[in-house]
């Protein structure tokens, strides 16, 4: 992996300046664990439900241990990463073993630490980000005519007492309720294929074919302002986070290159020239930092 020196970094967080958003997060020593406890049996698919571990994640707030601050991804060798914008580093924490051939096309990350992970048959698995295991969801693809979508959480408001949404970047736009596992068309989308992150309660959608970063109304799928960026990239694999007040861009054909852009400033920054890896999903939760690192 080649990286520029953290000078580089620094000289960034410099300038990425932008306003802030309660988040309401606190650190803790350990790990609030939401990671869906045993594999789901036909009666409680049906219902949406799993077998074990009570209620399933998200239902209630968590405060943020520090492990759901950072930013995940998972590339092509169905890698699970953790990436550290602070020092640009990528800490391989296990290869996913999710029972499917399909290989990984998406990844969404909530305040309990669980990757949710789709893949390209549509499938969604619940992924401890501790150790990299999987666990199915009755998730049911193609639904609404959404066959594989970018996904991104977002807080329902200000406070994080009040929870966060599942949205997901298809045929349109649309939330995932992790609780039924239903998917709710919300509007139209104006760009193409695109992944999606947060701020806060702030939706934004990354569109890789322009480099456009978009924050879109979550109740209509509406384009709010936009952000134009130099990660442009026709075909290939492609990801989105956000992170200290810089939206983190992967993009690439073979490996994959970091780019992080600047809202405050206007300005798209190389911060990895070859990670060695293909990233094609990539998530960071409502607990990552919405200020520059000091």
């Amino acid at each position: 992996m080649t990286r520029r020196l953290a000078g580089a970094w620094r000289a960034v967080g410099r300038a990425l300046g932008l306003a802030a958003i309660a988040a309401g997060c606190a650190n803790s020593g350990e790990r609030a664990s939401g990671f869906v406890e045993g594999e789901p049996d036909a009666a409680t698919a049906a219902s949406g439900q799993f077998e074990e571990g009570g209620a399933p994640p998200g239902t209630e707030p968590v405060e943020c241990a520090e492990a759901t601050t950072q930013i995940y991804v998972v590339a092509t060798d169905k890698g699970l990463y953790r990436f550290n914008p602070r020092d640009l580093s990528f800490k391989r924490i296990g290869t996913l073993g999710c029972p499917t051939g399909a290989g990984t096309f998406s990844m969404a990350i909530d305040r309990r630490g669980t990757a949710w992970v789709e893949y390209t048959d549509g499938r969604v698995y619940a992924v401890d980000t501790n150790d990299a295991t999987c666990k199915p969801t009755s998730f049911k693809p193609g639904q609404t005519g959404f066959d594989l979508f970018g996904m991104g959480f977002a807080l329902n408001g200000d406070d994080p007492k009040e929870g966060e949404t599942l949205y997901v970047a298809g045929t349109g736009l649309a939330s995932l309720d992790t609780k039924s596992f239903d998917l709710k068309f919300i509007g139209s989308l104006t760009g193409g294929r695109t992944e999606l992150t947060s701020i806060g309660s702030k939706l934004f959608g990354f569109s890789v074919d322009s480099g456009l970063v978009s924050r879109l109304n979550k109740q209509t799928g509406a384009t709010e302002a936009t952000h134009r960026t130099s990660a442009i990239l026709e075909s290939g694999g492609f990801a989105f986070a956000h992170w200290g007040g810089s939206f983190w861009l992967f993009t690439g054909r073979t490996t994959s290159t970091v780019t992080a852009y600047s809202p405050t400033t206007d300005e798209s920054t190389v911060m990895v020239d070859n990670t060695g890896m293909l990233i094609v999903g990539a998530g960071s939760s409502t607990c990552a930092p919405i200020t520059p690192p000091k």
